[in-house]
C-alpha cells in the first residue's frame, strides 16, 4: 500500500479508511515511512475475505479489514489507528500475552474455539474464535506486527453445546428413542431404545426398523413413512412392537420429521414407551369390574331370593324379619372372610367356624383338612350351614340341652377332587321328615346344585339330621349364579 494510491472500490470501507487516516499522528508514523513488509501485509489484509486484524508496532495499533469489523461490533470504526489496549480492554489480561508472544519469540499461535470475554455490543458476552496469530517480519527478523487471522465459532460452539446437551438428554432418556431414514434403516439408538426393545446399537444400526414391528402392522410403517415424506408429525398414539425375544409389547410412541440443513425431509425420529404395565392393568382393571359388576349382580339377586321366600306367606312378620335380618349377617361374614382373602378364596374351617360362632363351642366339633374354597363356594357354604344350624336351634340338636353338631370335611377322588362336607346332629330331640319344604331345604338343596355344581342329601334320623354336601373343590363363579340364587 502506497499513501498517495487512491483507495480503489472493491477493497472496501476499510481501504478508504486506512488510505484516508492521519498515520502521521500515531507511532506508526506515515504510511510512506512504514517498512514494505508492513505495507504488503496490509495490502493481503484489506481484500480478503477471512477476518483479519493487525497489531502493529510496540503500542499494537490496530488494522483490520471489512470481513473483521463486524466481530468487533460498536467498536468499530474507533478502534482503527489505535493502541489494542484502549479498545480491547475489558480482554486485554487474556489477549496481550497471546501478542506479546508472538512479538518476543516470533512464533505463531494457534487454537481452536478459544473463548474471549468481550463488548462489542455495549453488553459482556462470551466468544470463540480459530485463531493463527502470526508474526509480520522486517528485513532484520525483527517482528514489525502481528498478523491475526480468526473466525468466529460462537454460533457452531454454541450450537454444538446444545447438540451435545440434547445428546445427553437422549442417551440418558428412558424413553426409547431412535431414529431412521426413508428406506426405513435405523440410524440412530438410544439406552432407552436397548432398554425397551433389546437391541444394543450394535446389533441395530443399519438395520431395518421393521425388525420391531409385528408382521401384521408391517404396513403401518410404511403408511407412517408416507406421512413422514408428507412432513408431517404423527402424533403420540398406541400400538404394538416387538422386542428382540419376539414377546409383544405395547407402546406409545410419537413420530417426526427429521430434515437436513437445506430442510430436505431425510428420516424421521421415534419416541417410544413402553405402556405394557398400564395396558396389563386396564386389562386387569376391565376383568375386575366386570367380575364386580357380576359379583354384585349375583349377591343382589341372592338377597332378593333370600327376601322372597322369608316374607313370602310369613304369618309372623317380626319373626321373619329377625330371621331374614340374620340370613344377611350370615351373608356378610362370608364377605369379610373373602375380603381378608382379597376375593379369591378363605379357608372352609374358618367359614363353618364363623357362621357357627353364635352357638356354643363345647357343642361343636369342627374338623376337616386345611382347605381354601372359591368365593363361590364361601357363600354357598356360609348360607347353608346357616340355615342348618338355625333349624338345629329351633327343631333340632341345638334346641336340647345335651344336643351336639359336628360338621367335617373331606376330598375324594383324583385328579379332579371333590369336596364332601357331612353335618350330622345327635343328643336332640327325635326328627322326621317334614310334612312341607321349607326355605331352608330349599336354599339348601338350589345352593348345592346350583352354586356349587353339586348336590344335597337331607336325612332325618332318629338320632337327628344328616345333611351330606358333596361337589366339585374348584368352583368359580357363572354367568347364571344370580338366576340359580333367585331360584331359591
Amino acid at each position: 500500500m502506497h499513501e498517495s494510491n487512491p483507495a480503489v472500490p472493491h477493497q472496501g470501507e476499510l481501504a478508504a479508511l486506512i488510505l484516508r487516516y492521519d498515520w502521521a499522528n500515531t507511532s506508526l508514523g506515515p504510511v510512506s515511512s512504514w517498512p514494505i513488509q508492513l505495507r504488503c501485509a496490509v495490502d493481503i489484509a484489506l481484500p480478503s475475505r477471512a477476518q483479519i486484524v493487525m497489531f502493529c508496532g510496540p503500542e499494537l495499533i490496530a488494522i483490520y479489514n471489512d470481513a473483521y469489523a463486524p466481530t468487533i461490533g460498536a467498536k468499530h470504526p474507533a478502534a482503527l489507528g489505535k493502541p489494542a489496549k484502549e479498545n480491547w480492554a475489558e480482554l486485554w489480561d487474556d489477549l496481550e500475552p497471546l501478542l506479546r508472544k508472538v512479538l518476543e519469540t516470533g512464533e505463531t499461535v494457534f487454537a481452536k474455539d478459544r473463548p474471549f470475554y468481550i463488548e462489542r455490543h455495549h453488553k459482556p458476552e462470551t466468544v470463540y474464535f480459530d485463531i493463527s496469530y502470526s508474526p509480520v517480519f522486517d528485513e532484520n527478523g525483527r517482528v514489525l506486527a502481528v498478523f491475526c487471522i480468526v473466525s468466529e465459532t460462537t454460533g457452531r460452539v454454541g450450537y454444538e453445546a446444545k447438540l451435545k446437551r440434547l445428546a445427553s438428554i437422549i442417551s440418558s432418556s428412558e424413553d426409547a428413542i431412535l431414529g431412521i431414514d426413508l428406506a426405513m434403516m435405523v440410524t440412530d439408538w438410544n439406552d432407552g431404545a436397548e432398554k425397551l426393545y433389546g437391541y444394543s446399537s450394535s446389533e441395530i444400526l443399519g438395520r431395518s426398523v421393521t425388525v420391531l414391528i409385528p408382521d401384521n402392522r408391517v404396513d403401518e410403517e410404511a403408511r407412517i413413512i408416507a406421512r413422514i415424506k408428507a412432513g408431517e408429525r404423527i402424533e403420540t398414539h398406541e400400538t404394538i412392537r416387538r422386542h428382540r425375544s419376539g414377546k409383544l409389547l405395547d407402546v406409545s410412541l410419537t413420530v417426526s420429521p427429521i430434515y437436513d440443513v437445506e430442510g430436505r425431509i431425510v428420516g424421521a425420529s421415534k419416541i417410544a414407551r413402553d405402556i405394557t404395565a398400564r395396558k396389563e392393568a386396564e386389562r386387569v382393571q376391565e376383568v375386575l369390574i366386570a367380575e364386580l359388576n357380576h359379583r354384585v349382580k349375583n349377591i343382589l339377586a341372592t338377597v332378593a331370593a333370600i327376601a322372597r321366600q322369608t316374607f313370602a306367606g310369613a304369618p309372623d312378620a317380626e319373626a321373619a324379619r329377625a330371621a331374614f335380618d340374620a340370613r344377611l349377617q350370615s351373608l356378610a361374614r362370608a364377605h369379610d372372610l373373602l375380603t381378608h382373602g382379597n376375593w379369591e378364596a378363605a379357608s372352609l374351617g374358618n367359614v363353618v367356624s364363623e357362621a357357627l360362632s353364635a352357638y356354643p363351642a363345647e357343642r361343636l366339633d369342627i374338623s376337616g383338612p386345611d382347605l381354601n374354597i372359591s368365593p363361590k363356594a364361601v357363600v354357598a357354604l356360609a348360607l347353608i350351614v346357616h340355615e342348618l344350624a338355625t333349624n338345629a336351634a329351633k327343631y333340632g340338636a341345638l334346641s336340647a340341652e345335651s344336643g351336639k353338631i359336628a360338621v367335617s370335611w373331606k376330598l375324594e377322588g383324583s385328579p379332579d377332587p371333590s369336596l364332601i362336607l357331612l353335618w350330622s346332629e345327635s343328643g336332640g330331640p327325635p326328627v322326621k321328615p317334614p310334612s312341607r319344604r321349607g326355605f331352608g331345604s330349599r336354599l339348601i338343596e338350589a345352593m348345592s346344585s346350583g352354586q356349587l355344581k353339586g348336590r344335597a342329601e337331607l336325612a332325618y334320623d332318629d338320632g337327628g339330621l344328616r345333611c351330606l354336601i358333596s361337589a366339585p373343590l374348584d368352583v368359580e363363579w357363572a354367568d347364571t349364579d344370580h338366576e340359580v340364587a333367585a331360584s331359591a
